[in-house]
């Protein structure tokens, strides 16, 4: 199968000319990767605060992981999921991975992330990570529009964490079965 690309306005285009329908079928909800520097430190908030399950902590030897691309060196990488699905992977490599720069905000880099969880109850978990000593990025709580309400924080890798709150989860995903 042949795929190409052109660049229109800075914007690339990923197009198969053998075919009109243009879509990715993933076969499980994606999983979002995150390279850290201690896992150790990220799973004691992510596991120990926010509960999330590990599914897997395993070690990729050198050798494997420099076909992946993914680091010269061998990597760690666990798994973790939370009460309702969401899944994401804390990978540290074998050798210390470089320092991200300090972003005062989520958006203001190009290729900047962050991270969100769709949640209930954020007053409680609003109320529960002040009592562990975090900050929020944001101004406490804000409500974005009405019935949508998030905060945003840092974990302690300094990565953006958004938890956001809708008054009615079916406007935004009319599919999800709740």
């Amino acid at each position: 199968m042949f795929w190409s690309a052109y660049r229109r306005d800075r914007q690339t285009t990923w197009f198969n000319p053998s075919s009109l329908v243009n879509s990715l079928k993933s076969v499980a909800p994606f999983e979002i990767g995150i390279t850290v520097s201690d896992i150790d430190g990220i799973l004691s908030f992510y596991r120990d605060l926010l509960g999330f399950t590990v599914l897997s902590d395993i070690v990729v030897p050198a050798e494997t992981s420099r076909l992946t691309g993914l680091s010269p060196n061998g990597y760690r990488v666990v798994r973790l999921e939370s009460e309702g699905g969401d899944r994401i992977k804390f990978a540290e490599p074998g050798t210390p991975p470089g320092a991200a720069p300090v972003r005062a905000s989520a958006l203001e880099t190009q290729g900047g992330h962050y991270v969100t969880f769709i949640i209930e109850h954020l007053d409680a978990l609003h109320t529960a990570l002040l009592h562990a000593g975090l900050k929020t990025v944001s101004q406490g709580i804000v409500e974005v529009r009405a019935g949508l309400r998030m905060m945003m924080i840092r974990d302690p890798e300094g990565n953006f964490v958004e938890f956001v709150e809708y008054a009615d989860i079916g406007s935004y995903r009319p599919g999800l079965k709740t």
